[in-house]
């Protein structure tokens, strides 16, 4: 999706269409990896200098909720921010450096033995590692 469509997707349920919120959207879609709300805050900053941490917070829960962004955590316990896939069912691997994703072929799911009794509604799996580039990098 574009951002335009995100923005009406917004409109449609309830929300204000603000210029911040649209540059959060455009970044986001642009980078197409995980973010951190700091990256996100020093690039938001540039354009809005008075922009407070909140507002940033604020706008990445609505976009969460809304299921348009998920968020994942690194092994350094900061949460990152990324544009929900469009593509179906699948999963991801994630380099924990660069936060750059790339997608699992095979669904672990069926393989798996679930517990007697419970129900699942949903899951999700997550790779975490250091992609070919970041390792050729961190070499260097």
């Amino acid at each position: 999706m574009r951002t335009e469509e995100y923005m009406h997707e917004l409109k449609d349920r309830g929300y204000r269409l603000t210029g911040k919120r649209k540059e959060i959207l455009d970044f986001l879609l642009l980078h197409n990896r995980y973010i951190s709300a700091r990256e996100l805050i020093e690039y938001m900053k540039e354009k809005y200098p008075t922009m407070s941490y909140e507002t940033v917070y604020r706008n990445l829960k609505t976009l969460r909720d809304e299921g348009m962004i998920e968020e994942s955590r690194f092994e350094d316990n900061e949460t990152k921010y990324r544009i929900v896939c469009q593509t179906g069912h699948h999963h991801h691997y994630i380099c924990i450096h660069c936060g750059r994703t790339m997608v699992i072929e095979h669904c672990p799911m069926p393989e798996l033995t679930v517990p007697d009794g419970f129900h699942v509604l949903q899951h999700r799996f997550e790779v975490l590692g250091y992609c070919a580039q970041c390792q050729h990098e961190m070499q260097s």
